[in-house]
């Protein structure tokens, strides 16, 4: 825009200022008219996106959500507070002071419930217990178990059932790829996670306001599904579409009546849609909650599923999954989680029981069985960055919990 003297108006600074302002305006009616056809976000949106103007912890702000209610009468953590350990497990099999572990991953919530007590709750950069975080990945752990109930309702049959059953806009030539494949991340469906180029599939299944156009588009194809394992979200963007459809219901609601109220959660909560008029769940990630209620998520899975006296979800899914694909050296992967592949135990005697949710930017839900304690941790951390170091603190922190009250 040209600069005005607010001294000397003259006529053709005037003429010029509105030009400027008149074809500003008229790009700006374009964008919209563009995204529109595109199936994108609003542009103020993908600016938003694109120039990071909220950190991760805040990107669910762009989204349109579904409502999650919380439960009539919460369960209430017993609160008893402990010092945890002042040092951890860190690079290059040294160690790091607890703060400087909190800090140089970027955390914004740390939560540690011990046999059922709520022992930590910190929030570092400022956040308070009622603030809402974004799940990212940790919705698939969440969508698996909600698999699981469905299964054992009968509304799926089968893992074995073909995904095109229920998901009819999954294009003829993904036909063999069954619900089993979707859970394992087994389809073979390529739909690349790149996450450093806007560009991407991957972006573009994260911003669309469109999922069912996005599926109707895909056509490419990386192995022959069963026969191999690659981490791909479109894969539990699938699985959502098949359970709303096995169900009858939005993924949300059925989040809501069989997990999120039965465990006694403590806040309503949301998942970020496509947009408001299709309301399809972006199932691959973002369920936006409280760090205490993704806590409670953790503890159904240390009590096989209960929540006080009610079986909230089957017992027999609640174990650690087997390990169906290795993901790398550090990690194995099944239903929906991570498996740390290496024995907390230095001489290799003991197999490894813990697991963990894991979504992008440092989120987590770790579980371990054997001390009964499970850590949430909620970030603005990188990308992927530091996730077998985090489990490595992890397992210092629990190493050095209280063994009895």
């Amino acid at each position: 825009m040209h600069h005005v003297s607010t001294h000397k108006r003259t006529t053709t600074g005037v003429t010029g200022t509105t030009r400027a302002i008149g074809a500003a305006l008229v790009l700006i009616a374009l964008s919209y008219a563009a995204t529109g056809v595109a199936r994108l976000p609003s542009p103020p949106a993908l600016i938003g996106l694109a120039l990071d103007w909220q950190p991760p912890s805040r990107s669910w702000e762009y989204f349109d959500g579904a409502p999650l209610a919380a439960a009539a009468v919460p369960a209430v953590f017993e609160e008893r507070q402990v010092d945890l350990a002042p040092e951890v497990a860190w690079r290059d099999g040294g160690r790091i002071s607890f703060a400087g572990f909190l800090r140089e991953t970027h955390t914004n919530a740390l939560l540690v419930v011990q046999r059922g007590r709520l022992v930590y709750e910190r929030y570092p950069q400022g956040a308070q217990r009622a603030t809402v975080f974004p799940s990212y990945s940790v919705a698939k752990s969440m969508l698996s178990d909600l698999v699981g109930v469905a299964l054992a309702e009968g509304k799926i049959a089968a893992l074995s059932d073909p995904v095109r059953k229920y998901v009819p806009d999954l294009p003829e030539k993904f036909a063999a790829v069954t619900v089993d494949d979707l859970i394992n991340m087994r389809s073979g469906i390529r739909v690349e996670e790149k996450y450093d180029s806007a560009f991407s599939q991957i972006a573009y299944m994260y911003i669309t306001t469109d999922l069912r156009r996005f599926v109707r588009g895909l056509d490419k194809t990386a192995f022959t599904p069963g026969q191999g394992f690659a981490y791909r979200s479109v894969d539990y963007l699938l699985l959502g579409m098949v359970l709303s459809a096995a169900t009858g219901e939005p993924v949300t609601r059925y989040l809501e009546r069989k997990l999120w109220q039965p465990m006694g959660a403590a806040y309503g909560a949301g998942w970020s849609v496509d947009n408001k008029k299709h309301g399809v769940e972006k199932s691959f990630c973002c369920v936006n909650a409280r760090a205490v209620d993704f806590a409670r998520y953790g503890l159904l899975h240390l009590r096989q599923g209960r929540a006080g006296a009610t079986q909230v979800l089957p017992a027999a899914w609640m174990q650690r999954p087997p390990e169906v694909g290795a993901a790398d050296a550090d990690f194995a992967y099944g239903r929906g989680w991570w498996l740390p592949r290496r024995s907390a135990a230095r001489d290799g005697a003991a197999a490894p029981r813990d697991y963990t949710a894991i979504g992008i930017h440092g989120q987590y839900v770790y579980i371990d069985p054997v001390s009964d304690t499970v850590i949430v941790k909620l970030s603005d951390h990188g990308n992927e960055q530091d996730e077998a170091l985090t489990v490595a603190a992890f397992r210092s922190i629990v190493a050095a919990l209280p063994l009895s009250d």
